[in-house]
């Protein structure tokens, strides 16, 4: 029986993330600037595809030519989109996610499988104020924007427009089936950057701090309510409304960076936060099922949140409730003794 030659084997990962052949011919016209027939030449291997073609494939879909050749292969292709596309605003960031989502919804049963060691990081988009704050953080450490150079943060830093650009990513979000993996430090990373900014005077008005941990805390109760459901709503919406199925899962030797994984019938990507919120990005076959095969062993050694685990969801979000509080206490004391 002869092997699947290289150019079979790149056809058929191409094919296999578009729900019709036909939707991928239309593509691969567009892309090669060719006719119809040409391509199914190409498909049925009657015409061997030249390397500025096959290269100019394999960078489009981000197949990895050499995983095709040899399987023992370390090399794994990744697109990173800080290189082409950085970000010059928070309008820009938050478009980005939202055209990804916007692929994600296309596809035909997609789920996302969402592991990290803090808090999601679609979920500050349930509350204006903490999406805010975050996008502040990253427009200073990781995006160097220029306008926030030395501007300390306050609460009208982020405009209406961007706010409802912020709702639309939550939308996509909730809309979204998920199965997430928590560990005991989610909050511990965003609570030591409120505690920093109150203590280094990167409040224009330090209590607007007490308001950030106010929302916080209504984040936890909001997350709780949505883990009892097992299902993803908005704030303010009911239960019963839910949308999206959310499947939590608890693990408190879980430590990792923001690592996700969209499955599909019609194909897998693999997400990984690199310089957050940055992320690569690959749909090379051996790292999605590397990833896959570790959701699953992480989630079998792992307390389910959602549904039926009460007892374990109520003590995690008490002792949450009970962490916030804790903090926003010496935060007041430290704000009434400097600030009056």
């Amino acid at each position: 029986m002869q092997h699947p030659s290289l150019q079979d084997r790149l056809f058929e990962i191409i094919l296999s993330r578009y729900p019709r052949r036909a939707d991928a011919v239309e593509d691969l016209c567009t892309l090669l600037n060719l006719a119809k027939d040409p391509i199914y030449r190409r498909l049925r291997g009657d015409t061997f595809l030249p390397p500025e073609e096959l290269s100019l494939l394999a960078q489009k879909f981000g197949i990895s030519l050499d995983a095709l050749i040899t399987s023992s292969s370390e090399n794994v292709v990744c697109n990173f989109s800080a290189f082409s596309r950085r970000v010059l605003d928070f309008s820009h960031f938050i478009d980005g996610f939202i055209k990804e989502f916007e692929q994600i919804h296309k596809m035909p049963n997609p789920h996302l499988f969402y592991a990290s060691s803090e808090l999601s990081l679609f979920t500050y988009n349930l509350f204006p104020e903490l999406i805010s704050f975050k996008m502040y953080i990253w427009g200073r450490t990781t995006w160097n924007l220029e306008s926030l150079r030395d501007r300390q943060f306050s609460l009208d830093l982020v405009t209406p427009p961007i706010i409802r650009l912020s709702q639309e990513w939550l939308g996509h979000y909730i809309r979204l089936n998920s199965t997430e993996l928590w560990s005991a430090q989610i909050m511990d990373n965003t609570l030591a950057q409120i505690e920093y900014h109150v203590y280094s005077g990167g409040f224009r008005d330090p209590k607007e701090a007490i308001i950030l941990m106010d929302k916080l805390s209504e984040w936890a109760a909001h997350l709780k309510a949505m883990a009892a459901a097992g299902k993803k709503f908005n704030v303010g919406e009911k239960a019963e409304h839910g949308r999206g199925d959310f499947n939590l899962y608890y693990n408190e030797m879980l430590y990792t960076n923001i690592t996700g994984l969209i499955s599909s019938d019609i194909g897998r990507t693999v997400y990984s936060a690199y310089c957050t919120p940055n992320f690569l990005k690959s749909t090379d076959a051996r790292l999605c099922d590397y990833t896959e095969d570790w959701f699953k062993s992480i989630t079998a050694k792992s307390s389910r949140f959602s549904g039926e685990g009460e007892k374990l969801r109520d003590w995690f979000f008490r002792e949450t409730a009970q962490k916030i509080e804790r903090q926003k206490q010496r935060l007041l004391t430290y704000i009434t003794e400097n600030y009056g």
